[in-house]
């Protein structure tokens, strides 16, 4: 979880969100990890990583900031006017930044390149890690407990739709477009959406299992 996180922030396309879907799921299981240790390794990993980006993004400078911005079709005029205001108004993007795919692995360059404070950063990009991390993992150790009380019949659906879901989101999500041929960011959202759901329905599976068993 701390590594996903880490390079995830740090620009690789590696999709971290699924390191705390999985990490909130299985502390929602009797002999799972702590919930409050998944969600301090995720928001760690996020900061380690937004903080190299920000080292190499001083580093660079604005070398850095015109490279990002050809992707995105901004003019070296519009790049240096938005390094301007980047630098007056951090907080916001900053913090928003975190919960915005793609958005998420360039946040901490672009701070580094437009000259934000370090005291700044670390405060927004911490406050934004934490939170983050908390709201992915909490949302998924809930949801695994529920689907754990749930009664058979219930996680039987579960796994139905999981599998439904999973299926749909491979042949249909964005027609003509395989997870291959997107960018990493999307290839990398792709992936966590498609790991939520198998692993909401391998939970359920288990669930029931295991009712079967206790039954028996």
């Amino acid at each position: 979880m701390f590594l996903a996180a880490g390079l995830q922030a740090m620009g690789f396309p590696v999709p971290g969100g699924t390191a705390l879907v999985i990490g909130g799921i299985d502390a929602s299981t009797k002999n799972g990890l702590p919930v409050a240790a998944v969600i301090a390794a995720g928001a760690l990993g996020a900061l380690v990583g937004s903080t190299v980006e920000f080292a190499a993004g001083r580093w660079q400078g604005e070398p850095v900031l015109l490279r990002v911005g050809r992707p995105f079709r901004q003019k070296p005029e519009r790049v240096q006017e938005l390094r301007g205001q980047f630098q007056r108004h951090p907080i916001a993007p900053l913090f928003m930044a975190r919960f915005i795919t793609g958005l998420r692995n360039v946040a901490g360059l672009v701070a580094g390149a437009s000259g934000v404070a370090l005291g700044r950063f670390l405060a927004v990009s911490a406050a934004a890690a934490l939170a983050w991390s908390s709201l992915i993992t909490l949302e998924y150790y809930f949801a695994g407990r529920v689907i754990l009380a749930a009664p058979t019949w219930l996680q039987i659906a579960l796994i139905i739709v999981g599998v439904s879901a999973t299926i749909v989101s491979f042949r249909f999500l964005r027609p003509g477009l395989g997870v291959r041929d997107r960018r990493p960011a999307e290839a990398a959202e792709v992936s966590d959406q498609q790991a939520c759901v198998s692993a909401l329905s391998r939970l359920a599976l288990r669930a029931s299992h295991d009712e079967r068993g206790e039954r028996r």
